[in-house]
């Protein structure tokens, strides 16, 4: 088989540009065009001036290699649909001026033997990734699939989507150890990083807080997240994977959006993962922070407890897979060190269990985790601004960047405790979907390997027994 068309993008930059075919019909698709190697800048200032058309939105003043630079800002791209009323064109038909291909994710019987086709959003109907999830009613009934589907499936709009420039990180580290050493390299010149103690505490961030923007209380601000799927084309975010990664992308997407046999951790009660911590659905619980002067601690969740403990002033152990404080297994929310530059928090998390997050992409163990938190306001504080970095070698052909923001809800001792979540399983794939089970009813049931892929291995034995999958795929284990 071969390689999909975007695979190996070290040394190329992607833009999206229209481009007319011989009916005289356009449609958007990705091209390839010279760029920086690995897309990355020397400095903020050639990244903005580079990309004259974007909008960027600066979060504070800092005069950093290393953090604090400014992002394409997301609240200025729509949802690209198709969901709700963001629908280009219903009943399987394309959207005015868009030429659909004679093969796509809703008609094909192997998406395996379609990878030349993965890097046209018209593959998936210009469909983002959340909208293809939501195709057969999985989040409150909202279809837009049609009469017969799959094949009457919906468009999304192909003239959206949020630009690679503002996924990919901009700055010019390749691993993640390299970019804590420079912000560390910083924090020396400056006379630090900054301790604190039990006399000299450090600042008063703990509370509840609330993630902005995303479904739920806070929607109204109108905060974005490209990780969220929403104002993203799939190719936009196939575009930073390597090609194994590409493949479990599309395998899911074709059995959210095709065969209707969506595996989601969560509702059978398997781990969120790491990763998961950033999408929209899976935080919507207000979050505790904990702040002394030796462990900071967040704790949040929806399905399931995300617990997440920064160790300042520790070191890793370079001995072994990855850096780590433990012991040399992965931990499904990882290890994490850390240090205080003034008022701005410093981590790198490594040791991290490779996972999935539906509608995005999977991580593997080789994830490693730059995080800066900053006060949104200098003088009265009201929340913090958050920005993570993400690299991972088997997962990630370049690193790529989140950019979120949590609103202080109140002091820890104003607020009601934190609800710990148990999640009580009561969904259980039967014949490859995921079924309703009542107490004291008898099924047959398959326990799952965790450690390999559990979702695909489903799918593949319900719904692939006749497709071409690669001999040389690693389709098991991270």
């Amino acid at each position: 088989m071969e390689p999909p068309v975007l695979v190996d993008l070290r040394e190329d930059h992607m833009t999206i540009s229209k481009i007319g075919f011989a009916t005289g019909v356009s449609a958007i698709v990705l091209t390839l065009a010279a760029g920086p190697a690995m897309a990355q800048w020397a400095s903020e200032a050639e990244m903005i001036e580079a990309n004259p058309d974007l909008t960027f939105y600066d979060p504070y003043e800092a005069d950093s290699q290393a953090r604090g630079w400014a992002y394409v800002d997301a609240r200025e791209y729509q949802q690209v649909g198709a969901s709700g009323e963001n629908v280009a064109a219903s009943d399987g038909n394309s959207p005015e001026g868009v030429e659909a291909l004679e093969r796509d994710l809703y008609t094909s019987d192997d998406f395996y033997i379609d990878a030349d086709l993965w890097g046209d959003p018209r593959y998936f109907r210009c469909n983002s990734p959340l909208a293809n999830e939501s195709m057969w009613g999985a989040y409150g009934g909202n279809t837009a699939n049609g009469d017969n589907p799959p094949l009457t499936t919906s468009w999304g709009f192909c003239d959206r989507g949020y630009p690679r420039e503002g996924i990919i990180s901009p700055y010019p580290f390749e691993t993640a150890q390299q970019q804590y050493e420079a912000l560390m390299a910083e924090a020396e010149a400056d006379g630090g990083p900054t301790e604190y103690s039990y006399e000299n505490p450090p600042p008063n961030w703990s509370g509840r807080y609330q993630r902005m923007g995303g479904f739920g209380p806070n929607q109204e601000w109108g905060y974005e997240n490209w990780w969220w799927g929403r104002i993203t084309q799939i190719p936009t975010m196939l575009s930073v994977l390597t090609e194994e990664y590409q493949t479990r992308v599309v395998q899911e997407a074709y059995h959210q959006g095709n065969t209707n046999a969506a595996q989601w951790p969560s509702q059978y009660c398997w781990p969120e993962g790491m990763m998961r911590r950033w999408h929209q659905f899976s935080v919507q619980q207000p979050h505790q922070l904990v702040v002394t002067e030796n462990l900071v601690q967040w704790l949040m969740g929806t399905a399931d407890n995300f617990l997440l403990q920064y160790n300042i002033g520790r070191e890793f152990n370079m001995e072994g897979a990855v850096p780590r404080l433990g012991q040399d297994v992965p931990r499904w929310y990882g290890e994490s060190v850390g240090f205080w530059d003034g008022d701005a928090l410093i981590t790198w998390t490594s040791n991290i269990q490779g996972w999935v997050t539906h509608n995005a992409f999977e991580h593997s163990d080789q994830l490693q985790i730059i995080e800066i938190f900053t006060p949104m306001e200098t003088e009265n504080f009201s929340g913090l601004h958050h920005e993570a970095i993400f690299y991972d070698p088997a997962a990630l052909t370049v690193p790529v960047r989140q950019i979120q923001w949590y609103q202080q809800l109140d002091q820890l001792d104003e607020v009601d405790p934190y609800i710990f979540i148990e999640c009580n399983q009561t969904i259980f794939p039967i014949d490859g979907r995921a079924q309703p089970v009542s107490p004291g009813q008898t099924i047959e049931y398959t326990i799952p390997d965790r450690f390999g892929r559990p979702w695909a291995t489903i799918q593949e034995e319900h719904f692939e027994q006749d497709m071409q999958r690669p001999e040389a795929e690693a389709l098991f284990g991270f």
